[in-house]
């Protein structure tokens, strides 16, 4: 009898064994399930527009869609830039600046806006001007904006028909308003806008800017010889705000050469 009680209690000790080994395993094993569950494992492809073909430089963003040389894919996350365009609806109104080759994703730096969709007033001229990315208001310009454009005078010149009682020689340097209440018809920036990035966190200032500015024919000259050969900047200014006059150039005593 004792014999028989004694192998009843080895074989409830194994049993118990047995039992505790199994239910750890069964946690260790939910626990682990739990916690790789809970990892993120990043994308590796990232949907873009890639070209089908070789696209030449000049291609309009239409003609992209319509004749098939566009479509969105996957390609590698490695890959992938922020400027990739991420939906067709990235070409609408724009043109290739450079050639795409087939395979490769369509980026915004290789677009700028087509000039069928922008619309220059009756009467005026569109110039273009490349500024510095502070002179150019550091990407919070927009199209629609009307600025005043500012040009540093450093190089020696004569005035023409200078009124009587001031130098026929500019005090140089010299800041003079070349033009005011000028129409911002388009920007093209090395950064994304300032409408793109509203966040308090920062933002990075565009190393420069490309302005399409609709400009009166009388003004045209002078803005592009302004932008060849002196620093010129623009000044957004609130809406009905009276500059001071085009022309008055101030130099380092703050005394403007014309009454």
């Amino acid at each position: 009898m004792k014999k028989q009680t004694l192998i009843l209690v080895m074989i409830g000790v194994i049993l118990f064994i047995a039992g505790s080994a199994i239910a750890y395993a069964s946690v260790e094993g939910a626990s682990k399930h739990a916690s790789s569950g809970a990892n993120v494992v990043a994308p590796v492809s990232t949907s873009a527009v890639v070209a089908k073909a070789n696209i030449p430089a000049g291609t309009t963003g239409q003609a992209m869609v319509s004749s098939g040389l566009v479509a969105i894919e996957l390609i590698p996350t490695k890959s992938y830039t922020s400027t990739d365009l991420g939906s067709l609806s990235g070409l609408t109104d724009e043109v290739l600046t450079t050639s795409v080759t087939k395979g490769h994703a369509v980026s915004s730096t290789d677009l700028t806006a087509s000039t069928t969709s922008i619309s220059l007033p009756t009467g005026m001229d569109g110039v273009t001007v490349t500024l510095t990315g502070t002179n150019g208001l550091a990407g919070y310009l927009q199209p629609g904006s009307r600025v005043d454009v500012y040009a540093n005078i450093t190089k020696p010149s004569e005035i023409n028909n200078a009124p009587v009682g001031a130098s026929a020689n500019l005090p140089l340097p010299c800041t003079e308003l070349s033009m005011a209440n000028v129409e911002v018809l388009d920007v093209q920036s090395t950064e994304a806008s300032y409408s793109s990035h509203p966040s308090s966190a920062g933002r990075t200032i565009p190393s420069s800017e490309t302005l399409l500015l609709a400009v009166n024919p009388s003004n045209t000259r002078n803005l592009e010889f302004l932008a060849e050969n002196e620093t010129v900047s623009v000044v957004q200014t609130q809406k009905d705000t009276n500059p001071p006059p085009v022309g008055v150039c101030i130099g380092t005593n703050q005394t403007s050469v014309v009454p």
